[in-house]
């Protein structure tokens, strides 16, 4: 695969064979050694909560014990 400039762009064209569907966003994420890694972009489910009026349960497994020192800010 190789670059290419589209108006104020970099463009990298992503073969048909990985199988990506249009219309999806993707995060990238540029490592130390200049690699890119591309991440599906997910719905931000704490947005969706507060829009639909909605609350997080935290379910299993989520620690119950109390603070004991530095979690607490004064």
């Amino acid at each position: 695969m190789k670059t290419r400039r589209q108006g104020n762009a970099i463009v990298l064209t992503i073969p048909a064979k990985f199988g990506i569907a249009e219309n999806v966003e993707y995060i990238a994420v540029k490592g130390d050694d200049e690699s890119i890694t591309f991440i599906k972009k997910r719905p931000n489910l704490f947005k969706a909560a507060l829009e639909n009026n909605e609350l997080i349960e935290v379910g299993d497994g989520f620690p119950e014990d109390p603070p004991v020192g530095k979690e607490l800010f004064q």
